[in-house]
């Protein structure tokens, strides 16, 4: 779940978001926090993990190895981490290079991704931080405020989607998903604006005055979404709550 391949697929769906809405800067404030960590607390599901999921365009350049070490660098130091314990990837090549840079923890594990893209149309660097709280670390805020002082170092403001998963005992029968969803919804005075519902998956998009940040789908306002799946591997009902979007794979 936390391994490369969860990186490619968050790298995908922040790509998949930049193509389908009109985004503004979102970071969401430590109240916008506040509500997303009362409506999971309220929704009774027992805490599994939480995700922090950010990034930002830093130039219209090719970068070189070398600066985004340094880049990296200067975030590890912002964010307080330990680099002795950072293990890092480098890949280079005539139109794409990668700097990595992973760091665990146990109850906490840190990807920094630095890409840079050249093309004949422009060049493109971003920087991602895909957070993730394990074993009952619960200080979503406490993280979040490093993650954006990291950005704000290099004065950038970053996308940030942060989103709390939790778990219920068993397979929920649909009665029971939707007196959930109804209490997010009613404890959050949200609207819904679009949802799915099959036969293993139910989600919701919605829209809160409590979140003052949002981003533009169309000409919709989002940012709270709410997902449930029954896992059968474990035998347990996922919830993911998360603000504007869900940015891990559900």
């Amino acid at each position: 779940m936390f391994n490369k391949l969860s990186l490619i697929i968050v790298t995908i769906l922040i790509v998949f978001v930049m193509l389908n809405s009109q985004m503004d800067a979102f970071s969401a404030k430590s109240n916008d926090i506040a509500v997303l960590e009362n409506s999971f607390e309220k929704s009774g599901a027992s805490y599994e993990y939480a995700n922090i999921n950010a990034w930002s365009k830093l130039n219209s350049k090719f970068t070189s190895i070398s600066e985004m070490n340094m880049i990296v660098e200067k975030i590890i130091k912002s964010m307080g981490i330990d680099d002795k314990k950072v293990k890092v990837s480098k890949l280079d090549q005539d139109n794409f290079r990668q700097y990595d840079a992973e760091y665990d923890t146990g109850n906490k594990k840190i990807s920094i991704v630095m890409q840079s893209v050249k093309n004949e149309v422009d060049n493109e660097t971003y920087i991602l931080i895909d957070e993730y709280l394990l074993k009952g670390n619960k200080d979503v805020m406490g993280e979040n405020e490093k993650i954006k002082k990291a950005y704000s170092k290099l004065n950038l403001t970053p996308e940030i989607a942060t989103c709390l998963v939790g778990a219920y005992k068993g397979l929920l029968n649909k009665d029971k998903i939707s007196s959930i969803l109804e209490e997010v919804m009613k404890d959050t005075n949200a609207v819904k604006v679009e949802g799915l519902n099959d036969e293993n998956l139910v989600s919701i998009s919605a829209h809160t005055n409590k979140i003052k940040e949002y981003i533009e789908m169309g000409s919709e306002k989002i940012n709270l979404n709410v997902a449930l799946r029954y896992s059968s591997f474990d035998d347990k009902t996922y919830i993911w709550i998360a603000t504007p979007i869900i940015a891990i794979e559900y």
